[in-house]
């Protein structure tokens, strides 16, 4: 997979600080791809598309998504294309569990991972019924605690998130 972060920072196009190369933020299979213009993005994706090619990879269109991220962001943008395929522009898009909304700067959506840390609660209770206290509350903090903490301390979250975390 370093191949696309090689062919990537060769092409110049993408996010840099300083001389250090953002554009791109690969964990085993999931790719982030950062540009501050569209024509980059393109420039990215066709890249990507050529170095999958020649590996012998796919991607799957359904899960590639676009969001913007800016101050001056326009309302309609044209989707960008990926292996000959449309890929969408999205009020938020998910990745590694955690969900970037659009906006003019990065904030965290926490909805989802809330959404899941009852579903974990409910799902221990109503399995757990009659069990003892301190055991159903050792499941609670081995599965659901884990569910919503997932990547929150990597995350910089307002006072609200905070609080909304806390309350759960």
């Amino acid at each position: 997979m370093n191949v696309f972060i090689k062919q990537l920072k060769q092409l110049g196009a993408g996010c840099y600080i300083s001389s250090l190369f953002l554009g791109c933020i690969l964990y085993a299979d999931d790719i982030l791809l950062q540009s501050p213009s569209i024509i980059g993005l393109q420039a990215m994706l066709d890249k990507c598309a050529e170095v999958a090619k020649v590996l012998l990879l796919e991607f799957n269109v359904e899960k590639s998504h676009c969001v913007v991220i800016s101050k001056k962001c326009a309302s309609n943008i044209t989707p960008m294309n990926l292996c000959g395929n449309p890929v969408e522009w999205r009020e938020s898009i998910k990745y590694l569990g955690v969900y970037l909304q659009r906006g003019s700067s990065i904030k965290f959506d926490i909805k989802h991972s809330k959404r899941a840390f009852y579903a974990a609660c409910n799902t221990i209770f109503l399995h757990g019924f009659g069990a003892d206290e301190i055991a159903l509350l050792n499941l609670q903090e081995t599965f659901s605690l884990s569910v919503i903490m997932y990547a929150m301390p990597a995350l910089r979250l307002t006072t609200r998130l905070i609080n909304e975390l806390n309350a759960c």
